[in-house]
């Protein structure tokens, strides 16, 4: 009966403990959708945890409205907020220029009746905008919301659904506020809101609602336009908390107190940048990033992520062709660091294995001034293949001196760098047309110096291969150099030797949406007032191709460093084709891929192979039917 009686107590004490330690909850902590809140919230969790707090995690509940709704109520007890965001959730706004700290106490003071408080500020700030491509901002002369307003009737905006219902700060007082009503507005889910930069690529759209601390802007280089009424108010980071989870939690202050102004606008940035480019887990950013700064213990893992660097001529439009294929790209290879390199000769960065692909037109992949006599063309640079086709580069040939009126009267004509598209089109055009010109070739490190690079050559003329709204080109056209005309190709034997390039019509219409409005299209590009015969060929995405001896296809983005590129495996390839969606094929003289060979259908295997596959049937089979025999046979009476 004693050893019952001490039993009892055991289990009543254990029972007692139990109830006691179940008032301890662990620490809730929020956080809203986007990447940025989702980063805060993990820095906060990851301080927590190092402190000794018990945590669980309930970030990306939904927007604004009911993430704070879950605060009031005790779901979690605390979440990364804006100080703008926390302003209009109360119905507030505050001049644009109002300092940081007094904001801060504004809040507090509106808060606390509500059991809840602010932090210090965090360090960066993330204020919504708006933000265009600069080429079409560039073309309707929009600067700011005003210049926005005058042209909104006919643009396309791209929003998330939360902005459009903030009644604050959100798209109707906005629209009041400018005077603006927009054309179309096409909407996503707050954790969508990267979709939007991809419409804005893509032309889906013309104004995107940006972050102020979205990587994107950046990367892809976009004019946020200038807020010049003030409507949007200061947004810096912070966070807001239950009062109760203080008293409970002691140790949290101290933690609020390591993040006050602890993270600046590059810092975000970059983290923002890993999470929404390179598709890392927030969980894994934050950690890595609290070990290097030394505030908590551990070792930051190696992750297999080499580069998957696209590399594009001096004159490509960052914002234009290159910016959509590495988008792309980026969307293709998520668990891959894709970064645009700029080099004079693209198929040389793959070479020397600093690039794994290359934007190109098709005439690089050759090399004029001889012919191979295998082919009856001129030789191929070895070791590339085209990997997917882009989109379409026309032959723009520019006059630099008034008396030249056709090709065939320049002595020198000033291109690209060595190995560059245009250089190698060059070469051709003077091999093809027997022309006794001698070429320039001049380097630029962005297009508007390339440009003038080439005027400053004092050639007769100069050649680009480039798609249509080539920043170079058209800098070139508004200078009112003329365009030169390329109308006896097929004279010769040119559709033979250079089968990669076709005759073709450049029109000025096609680069009135280039051009900023205001005057008529002659008046702006003087030299190009009616269509002009010239030659196009394909832009294509390049990469290494297989050593003949060895098959590298295995080998994916992911592979282990060699001397050389890797090739892009079947499965990779396929994936590009996928993302770019072109439907017309390449250019049958270029080398291509394995991958985008026609697939042939396998012949049926045969049903009997071989006599001793049959022998070994049959036995199966008479083996089966023993067994089941054995199973089904009547049992003998004992």
């Amino acid at each position: 009966m004693t050893g019952i009686r001490s039993i009892l107590s055991v289990l009543a004490l254990v029972f007692i403990l139990v109830g006691c330690g179940s008032d301890r909850q662990p620490l809730q902590i929020g956080g809203k959708q986007s990447p940025e809140n989702q980063i805060v919230a993990e820095l906060v969790a990851e301080l927590a945890e190092a402190a000794g707090i018990p945590v669980q995690r309930r970030i990306g509940l939904g927007g604004s409205r009911l993430t704070l709704e879950a605060l009031k109520r005790g779901e979690i007890d605390l979440y990364p907020e804006h100080t703008g965001t926390g302003l209009a959730l109360l119905g507030l706004v505050q001049d644009p220029d109002t300092d940081t700290e007094t904001t801060i106490a504004l809040l507090r003071e509106r808060y606390a009746p509500l059991g809840l408080g602010w932090s210090e500020a965090l360090g960066f700030e993330n204020r919504p905008g708006f933000a265009m491509l600069h080429d079409r901002a560039l073309a309707l002369g929009i600067r700011s919301y005003s210049d926005l307003a005058r042209h909104a009737d006919r643009i396309v905006l791209g929003i998330d659904s939360e902005f459009r219902a903030r009644p604050i700060d959100g798209l109707a007082p906005l629209e009041r506020r400018y005077g603006m009503k927009f054309h179309r507005v096409r909407e996503v889910e707050p954790r969508d809101r990267a979709d939007l930069y991809d419409y804005l690529m893509d032309g889906d759209i013309d104004v995107a609602l940006v972050r102020s601390a979205d990587p994107q802007i950046e990367m892809f280089d976009l004019r946020v336009l200038a807020d010049d009424l003030g409507f949007f108010p200061r947004h810096d980071g912070a966070l807001v908390y239950r009062q109760a989870a203080l008293e409970r939690f002691p140790a949290l202050e101290d933690v609020l107190g390591q993040l006050a102004g602890a993270i600046e606008n590059p810092q975000m940035r970059a983290l923002n940048r890993r999470v929404t480019v390179r598709g890392e887990d927030p969980r894994e950013v934050v950690r890595d990033e609290l070990i290097r700064l030394g505030l908590i213990d551990g070792e930051i893992g190696e992750r297999d992520r080499q580069a998957l660097n696209l590399a594009v001529s001096l004159s490509a439009n960052a914002d234009g062709e290159a910016g959509a294929i590495l988008r792309q790209l980026r969307r293709s290879f998520p668990t891959s660091t894709v970064n645009l390199v700029r080099s004079n000769d693209p198929l040389g960065a793959i070479d020397d294995a600093s690039a794994r692909m290359a934007l190109v037109s098709a005439p690089a992949f050759f090399a004029p001034g001889s012919v191979d006599p295998a082919t009856g063309q001129p030789p191929l640079r070895p070791g590339i293949e085209a990997v997917a086709l882009v989109g379409t580069s026309y032959l723009q040939a520019f006059a630099l001196k008034p008396e030249v009126k056709r090709l065939e009267d320049t002595t020198v004509i000033a291109t690209g760098p060595r190995g560059s598209s245009g250089f190698r089109a060059a070469q051709s055009i003077i091999d093809g047309l027997q022309l006794t010109a001698t070429l320039q070739p001049v380097e630029g490190d962005t297009p508007g110096r390339l440009a003038d690079a080439l005027v400053g050559t004092g050639a007769d003329a100069a050649i680009l291969m480039q798609p249509v709204g080539n920043s170079t080109a058209l800098a070139l056209l508004q200078r009112g150099l003329p365009l030169l005309e390329v109308d006896n190709w097929t004279q010769r034997n040119n559709r033979i030797v250079f089968p990669f390039h076709q005759p073709a019509q450049l029109a000025p219409s096609d680069y009135e949406r280039f051009l900023t409005p205001g005057q008529g299209h002659g008046a702006r590009m003087p030299g190009f007032s009616a269509p002009v015969e010239t030659l196009v060929t394909q832009l294509v995405l390049a990469g290494p191709a297989p050593p003949d001896d060895l098959r590298l296809a295995s080998q994916g983005p992911g592979a282990s460093f060699v001397p050389r590129a890797l090739p892009l495996t079947d499965q990779a390839v396929e994936r590009v084709n996928a993302a770019i969606g072109m439907t017309e094929g390449i250019y049958p003289v270029l080398p291509q891929a394995r991958a985008l060979a026609p697939r042939l259908p396998q012949p049926p295997e045969p049903l009997n192979p071989s006599p001793a596959a049959s022998l070994l049937s049959v036995l199966a089979v008479t083996l089966l039917v023993w067994i089941a025999w054995l199973m089904l046979r009547p049992m003998r009476p004992s």
